[in-house]
């Protein structure tokens, strides 16, 4: 094939030069006769329609190998063919077999499988982890204690898991007792007395009070709170806590964590310690509350200033009238003195003597109990003792104060407390 190209390519050049005018190149001689050429060229012409006919056969034979090329696949096949020469590279195989002498050792290592049998022993142990889903339906049955973790949270409100924020959030069919409510002012739920029955307090409100204070000196194991000191008589056996005894009052504050009221509730049962004279030092000084203004207790909440709660007064006998004594005394006793303003109606005034007052401890009659008040006179009816009931004019969480007040020292007069019982809601 490449002598036929390489012919016709010759040739095809010899054409080309018999085409110029009067010339002819051949290689054993030259003429230039005229008539010579035109049959030269006839030759040439003859011999191109040959070359053509060649280049077309050539042509057709190239056609014929590239469709050939075109079905390599078949020729493929040949190299598919080459797989029958592998089978002497199969015969590699049966040289393996001396690596399959391995095998014999791997059988050793196939009695590793024996020990992965032991692995095999492990999906028993799996059935042990699809126990576990056993224990998920345990699980499982966590959802219908949410249903009910849903009412029990209702009912476990007051609890340290679900703290109330206040006595008021305990569900009012709940009993009196210690409850846990979350504060804005300790880290962690702190356990308050919630009272859910005090129907005792004129706030037509029944349950849901916070005690904030709660000093009962008739149990021993009780203390007088800071500010205080203990008075101890023996005739009769007699515990409650005083003024230090200067002039002035003893001070204590109890905390309220932060929680909002509105109301406060309670009660302060005292006793008359030789001659106290009520209202006497607002009348002679025109005293402000954050003063001594009364002989008796002051109930407050907030500072500078302090707001007034209720006033417990007392008075020094009912057997006299004057400024000195209570407004609610006999009627045929005329009171002569005034109430501060900032008091108001929210107090409650007692005396502990029916006579003339002496020097003495009137153990007999404890003050702003309601009870033991001279005929004719209203002071045991008044604001309806010994509980008090104040609506305050707008919601606060101030802590709650409780000062015992003289403009005396104490032997002269004092008002020592046995009982001090304070809520809020």
């Amino acid at each position: 094939m490449k002598f036929q190209l390489l012919m016709i390519f010759s040739l095809l050049g010899l054409g080309s030069a018999w085409n110029q005018p009067s010339t002819c190149y051949v290689r054993q001689s030259i003429c230039s006769s005229d008539s010579e050429i035109r049959g030269i060229r006839e030759t040439l012409v003859s011999i191109q329609e040959t070359l053509k006919s060649s280049l077309t056969s050539i042509s057709a034979s190239l056609q014929q190998l590239a469709q050939d090329t075109t079905t390599n696949p078949p020729t493929e096949s040949a190299t598919t063919t080459d797989p029958p020469t592998e089978p002497a590279t199969t015969t590699d195989p049966p040289t393996e077999p001396a690596t399959t002498t391995d095998p014999p050792t791997e059988p050793a290592t196939t009695t590793d499988p024996p020990t992965e049998p032991a692995t095999t022993t492990d999906p028993p142990t799996e059935p042990a982890t699809t126990t576990d889903p056993p224990t998920e339906p345990a699980t499982t049955t966590d959802p219908p204690t949410e249903p009910a973790t849903t009412t029990e949270m209702y009912l476990s409100i007051g609890t340290f898991e679900y703290p109330a924020i206040s006595c008021n959030d305990i569900p009012q069919d709940r009993p009196s007792g210690e409850y846990w409510i979350a504060t804005n002012t300790t880290s962690f739920p702190i356990q308050v007395y919630c009272d859910m029955n005090r129907t005792s307090c004129s706030c037509n409100t029944a349950g849901g009070w916070m005690r904030v204070a709660n000093l009962d000196m008739t149990d021993p194991n009780q203390n007088c709170p800071n500010g205080f000191i203990l008075v101890n008589r023996t005739t009769p056996p007699l515990r409650t806590c005083g003024r230090p005894g200067p002039i002035g009052c003893a001070s204590t504050t109890y905390p309220t964590y932060g929680v909002e009221y509105s109301r406060v509730c309670g009660r302060v049962i005292g006793y008359q310690d030789r001659i106290p004279n009520g209202f006497i030092p607002y009348i002679k000084y025109n005293s402000l509350l954050d003063d001594i203004y009364v002989d008796g207790v002051s109930l407050t909440h907030g500072q500078a200033p302090r707001q007034h709660i209720w006033t417990f007064v007392n008075a020094v006998d009912e057997s006299r009238g004057g400024n000195h004594v209570c407004f609610c005394t006999r009627p045929d006793l005329t009171y002569t003195g005034v109430v501060p303003p900032y008091v108001g109606q929210d107090y409650f005034c007692e005396t502990g003597s029916r006579q003339k007052a002496t020097g003495l401890f009137y153990a007999d009659d404890p003050l702003w109990d309601g009870q033991g008040c001279a005929s004719g006179s209203t002071c045991c009816e008044f604001n309806n003792p010994p509980w008090f009931c104040k609506q305050l004019p707008q919601p606060t969480t101030d802590d709650i104060e409780i000062r015992l007040c003289g403009d005396q020292d104490t032997g002269n007069e004092d008002s020592p407390l046995e009982l001090v019982d304070i809520y809020i809601r």
